[in-house]
C-alpha cells in the first residue's frame, strides 16, 4: 500500500471551494486549514505511483473530489483507471458505483462507455 494513497485517504474528500473567484481579503476565500488540506490532498495525489492496486482504487474512489480541483481531479482520475483491465469491466463499473463523487463517477462512467464503443467499432468486422 502506497503511503500517498493512505495520506489521500486520512485527508479523506477534498474541502469544496478550488475553483472559486474568490481572492486573499475576500469573504468566500478559503481560511488557512481548508488552504493546508488541499495542499496535502494535491501532493498526495500527484506522488501517487501508477498503476495502483485494486485495494489502493477502493480506498481512492471514496475520497474523490466533489468539484473541479484546477486540474488535479485529471490526475486523481488517471490513478483509478489505472486498474482498469479490458477482461474486468463490470468489476470496473462496480468500483465507479462506489464513488462518492458525481462528478468523478460521470467523468469514469463517460471514460468507460466510450472505451466499450471503441472497443466494439474495432471488433466488428
Amino acid at each position: 500500500m502506497q503511503d500517498a494513497v493512505l495520506k489521500v485517504q486520512r485527508l479523506g474528500v477534498p474541502p469544496e471551494g478550488g475553483e472559486g473567484d474568490a481572492f486573499p481579503g475576500d469573504e468566500e476565500f478559503p481560511d488557512e486549514e481548508t488552504l493546508q488540506i488541499w495542499d496535502e490532498w494535491v501532493e498526495a495525489v500527484d506522488s501517487i505511483k501508477r498503476p495502483i492496486t485494486w485495494e489502493e482504487a477502493e480506498i481512492l474512489i471514496k475520497c474523490s473530489p466533489t468539484e473541479h480541483m484546477a486540474g488535479v481531479e485529471w490526475t486523481f482520475l488517471h490513478c483509478i483507471e489505472s486498474v482498469f483491465a479490458s477482461n474486468a469491466i463490470e468489476g470496473f463499473r462496480k468500483l465507479i458505483e462506489k464513488c462518492n463523487s458525481d462528478l468523478m463517477k460521470n467523468m469514469l462512467l463517460e471514460r468507460l462507455q466510450n472505451y466499450i464503443i471503441s472497443s466494439e467499432r474495432t471488433t466488428v468486422p
